[in-house]
């Protein structure tokens, strides 16, 4: 089964940023790329590519190259000192691409090895939108973090048990918006649950947990002690398994609002004093055998503390651009 991933970045990268991303593509796939645009090509078919990493498994070989005013430059497929590189890249296993953001160049490393860097073409503040595209099974793990001047969220190592992660280089404010796009699929008995983090402990500030068994949504938050407080379950149940939904989850000042397809789902009140001084992004876990696709997580600032009209956003014909 394959998959693509396309979402616009809580912040555009700078000097400091790094993505890391984790996927495996399907047995006996030929190719696969990653851009990393000004707007998603999908949306914008002739937006700027400041880098995009080609893996070509036939020809063994890695690509690197940018597109500016719908023209290719020259590709890249030596380090830095003229040599040739081997794709360290098996077809049809995970990787792990690390791209960091330097002063003038990215450094990408593949699997935990340094593996070449790619000067800029474009500047690197121009860059908003990731895409992992092209012969994709599955999309483990999109984190864009800090690392200078100190690492925000915390370092951590790659998880392969986590359905999916997405970490922010920045702190959520009042007016911050998340639009997740997926599908679950196999078991149509099991659970999937999203999961907003404390960065330091890794304590659950939000807890939402779809349970497809009970045709249940369950909200709840850990305390200092790490003790589940009241369930709230009200509101219905508006996933159908096995069909693509868009889930909104919006920050206003004193809760989160969530919003599925385009309707209000429910409202959930901040049980943390200061909550917004240690939240990063979310995680997602799997459970009974479900599994689920993450095909987009799009990051939008409304500009509007009470994030009104938010649930548009999470219309499947409205384009997160």
């Amino acid at each position: 089964m394959l998959t693509e991933y396309a979402g616009n970045l809580a912040h555009h990268l700078e000097f400091g940023h790094a993505l890391e991303i984790v996927a495996k593509t399907i047995d006996g796939a030929s190719r696969f790329h990653i851009n990393l645009a000004t707007a998603k090509t999908v949306i914008d078919p002739n937006a700027d590519i400041g880098l995009r990493f080609s893996c070509f498994f036939r020809k063994d070989v890695i690509v690197r190259n940018a597109r500016i005013n719908g023209v290719w430059g020259e590709e890249e497929i030596h380090d830095i000192e003229g040599h040739s590189l081997q794709n360290p890249i098996e077809s049809g296993e995970f990787f792990v691409i690390y791209i960091l953001a330097c002063e003038e160049k990215f450094h990408i490393s593949i699997n935990n090895r340094p593996f070449c860097t790619f000067r800029y073409r474009l500047p690197v503040k121009s860059l908003r939108t990731i895409e992992v595209c092209e012969q994709i099974q599955v999309i483990k793990q999109i984190d864009h973090r800090a690392v200078f001047p100190y690492p925000w969220p915390a370092i951590q190592a790659s998880d392969f048990g986590k359905a999916f992660s997405n970490d922010s280089p920045i702190m959520f404010s009042p007016g911050h918006l998340i639009v997740i796009t997926a599908r679950c699929f196999d078991n149509k008995k099991g659970q999937f649950i999203i999961k907003f983090l404390e960065s330091d402990t890794k304590r659950e500030e939000l807890h939402f947990s779809v349970r497809f068994d009970q045709k249940a949504v369950v909200r709840n938050s850990m305390n200092k002690a790490f003790e589940f407080g009241q369930e709230e379950r009200h509101g219905g149940f508006p996933f159908v398994f096995n069909q693509q939904f868009k889930l909104a989850i919006a920050f206003t000042k004193l809760e989160f609002l969530t919003a599925v397809d385009g309707y209000n789902f429910c409202s959930y009140a901040y049980r943390t004093p200061d909550v917004f001084t240690n939240l990063v992004g979310f995680k997602v876990t799997c459970i009974n055998g479900l599994h689920m696709h993450v095909t987009g997580v799009d990051h939008l600032q409304m500009g509007d503390p009470s994030c009104k009209g938010f649930e548009k956003y999470s219309k499947h014909d409205y384009e997160c651009a």
